[in-house]
């Protein structure tokens, strides 16, 4: 997609990442603007803009039932610090025990991904006319080839900080005094589910051993 509204995205590159958010809801109705958190390694960054420019605008927590308890406690600090307004949604409660007692995440990642994050966002989708997402083009393969306006049936995805660098997302932390993620100091750089996230660089600590990639929210 080259534009949105009669937007290039040649305009888009070149305005600064918070102008980026803002042109966002500038040109949409609160409503319609979907904004979701991991609240992983980097989730912190776009949080922290959205603060600045729509405080209250709802934050949709995905709980698989399967997070680290420091990503539990780093979205409690997160909500407090920047006054967050955190709403938490999951799989049906059947659903997700299916995938306890069946070991899911051990044979089928991909159903269980299905089960614990695709379908509960589902109807969210289908309400919302743009997905704001704090993908980053270093982070692997698939990402790297991302534009900043993604169609994706009935949303449209926007990547506001495709193309900032490590360094760049580093430094932002710093400058605005960002708390980060317990799990980065232990050598986790992209922090998903306990049993498929592993110590490593980028995303390779994800679903290691296996050819899976993404979760299939995004991509």
């Amino acid at each position: 997609m080259d534009s949105i509204k009669g937007f290039s995205l040649a305009d888009f590159e070149n305005y600064s990442i918070e102008d980026r958010v803002r042109w966002v809801f500038d040109h949409f109705a609160e409503d319609e603007i979907l904004m979701t958190s991991s609240f992983g390694s980097s989730s912190a960054l776009l949080l922290h803009l959205i603060h600045k420019i729509s405080p209250k605008h709802p934050i949709y927590f995905l709980d698989t039932g399967y997070h680290f308890e420091e990503t539990k406690a780093y979205k409690e600090k997160l909500q407090t610090q920047l006054g967050l307004n955190v709403k938490t949604i999951g799989a049906p409660k059947n659903k997700h025990r299916f995938t306890e007692e069946n070991y899911t995440y051990q044979h089928n990642q991909d159903l269980c991904c299905f089960i614990n994050k695709v379908e509960p966002l589902a109807a969210l989708r289908e309400s919302h006319k743009i997905w704001l997402s704090g993908l980053f083009k270093y982070q692997n393969e698939n990402r790297k080839n991302l534009t900043f306006f993604d169609q994706k049936e009935n949303i449209l995805k926007v990547y506001p900080l495709l193309d900032m660098t490590p360094e760049e997302v580093h430094a932002y932390f710093f400058i605005h005094e960002l708390p980060s993620h317990k799990l980065v100091a232990k050598g986790y750089s992209s922090i998903g589910c306990t049993h498929c996230t592993v110590k490593g660089n980028g995303r390779e600590g994800r679903w290691a051993g296996n050819a899976k990639v993404e979760c299939g929210i995004h991509l």
